[in-house]
């Protein structure tokens, strides 16, 4: 095999609450990762030795290009890369596009290269690239804690997202410099599944961009509308798609998503 071609999905934090900075400079979090149907696409060819990327749009600091290099040089490969990267997920939006991508990018060149590191030793490669990579390796919806690398599995229940994604974009460093001093005790998930969930970033991007909350006021007429991530999409649940459709209608602006249990990235694994 000398060409894997994968779609990389999006995610939605369906609750995001930051509980302690930790003695790194990094913060402890509870959260839940869902996976939606919006996705960038990946195309990776073997090549002799370099690593290129072509992309529509070039991308600084580019998350699939800083994996490609991490895998290489910690497994002494010799081998190269041609990547053709196709966007759909768009950056700073709280959606995890870079961190779904640098995951895609860990696991197919991991075949294609026939590297045969594990599920485990992937994920732990994952954290150095972003707090939110090992879920997008791990490929199931899940409850995650630490910094975001302590995953379970959790029961998947079929929702359809009306997601709002405003022209603001929003910088994780700058989301969490905008945190309070003092965190509040941390929700488990049994917390969660009984009252709901919430963000910690919510208030902040509230009263930080004019445009969230306008979108908050007026979502709220539908339904509970929540932050993704550290911003800038919201979004609204229902479990009936004719109720999100119903919503759809009014809010044309908005896009309709669909949860899934696993991420179409476990078919490299398997």
């Amino acid at each position: 095999m000398n060409k894997i071609s994968v779609k990389a999905p999006a995610k939605l934090n369906l609750h995001l609450q930051v509980i302690a900075k930790r003695n790194d400079g990094f913060h402890d979090l509870r959260t839940l990762f869902s996976f939606i149907n919006l996705y960038d696409q990946l195309t990776f060819e073997e090549n002799e030795e370099e690593i290129e990327l072509k992309e529509l749009k070039p991308i600084s600091d580019n998350l699939v290009l800083k994996a490609a290099d991490l895998l290489k040089k910690r497994t002494n490969c010799n081998k190269g890369v041609k990547i053709s990267l196709q966007k759909q997920i768009p950056l700073q939006k709280g959606l995890g596009g870079g961190s779904s991508d640098a995951a895609a990018t860990l696991l197919a060149l991991n075949k294609l290269w026939n590297l045969r590191l594990t599920q485990a030793e992937l994920l732990d490669m994952s954290l150095e690239l972003g707090s939110d990579v090992p879920f997008f390796i791990f490929g199931h919806s899940a409850w995650a804690e630490g910094r975001g690398e302590i995953l379970s599995k959790v029961d998947f229940y079929e929702k359809w997202h009306l997601l709002y994604i405003p022209e603001a974009n929003i910088s994780t460093k700058k989301a969490f410099e905008g945190l309070p001093l003092k965190f509040p005790r941390p929700y488990t998930y049994e917390e969660y599944s009984s009252s709901g969930g919430f963000n910690s970033f919510e208030k902040w991007a509230r009263d930080s961009y004019e445009e969230i909350d306008e979108i908050f006021v007026k979502l709220e007429n539908i339904g509970k509308p929540r932050l993704s991530g550290t911003g800038s999409s919201v979004f609204v649940s229902f479990s009936k798609l004719e109720e999100a459709e119903s919503a759809m209608q009014q809010f044309p602006d908005c896009i309709l998503v669909k949860s899934l249990e696993h991420s179409p990235l476990t078919q490299i694994i398997e």
